[in-house]
């Protein structure tokens, strides 16, 4: 299991009581460089990527919180990933819950 800190913690937390497991705005304490140490050491253990942020243009309140701008007039936010979520003990709700067969392998279907 993953050792994260209590600022990692937090962060997991909140993107996991979203629906679409959005890791931003990151707490208020965490600004400037240290938000970045943090979100890239997140992102190298693979608790967090990067995601093209939805960006509605008529609609301003309902685009995804920008966390970097790519330069190409495109923005990411950032996502908790599945072994994100493993890491404060909560389990994806889109994980693959399909029957197992004695192969090991899932099926569309009840076991034979």
């Amino acid at each position: 299991m993953t050792k994260l800190s209590d600022t990692q913690a937090i962060i997991l937390n909140a993107a996991a009581q979203r629906e679409d497991r959005i890791a931003l705005p990151l707490p208020a304490n965490l600004k400037g460089g240290a938000a970045t140490r943090v979100v890239d050491t997140m992102i190298a253990k693979g608790l967090l990527e990067e995601v093209e942020a939805r960006r509605i243009a008529f609609q301003p309140h309902l685009s995804d919180p920008v966390w970097r701008e790519t330069g190409d007039g495109h923005g990411v936010t950032l996502v908790a990933t599945d072994a994100g979520l493993a890491a404060i003990g909560v389990e994806p709700e889109d994980a693959n819950t399909a029957p197992v067969v004695a192969t090991g392998a899932p099926t569309d279907g009840p076991a034979p």
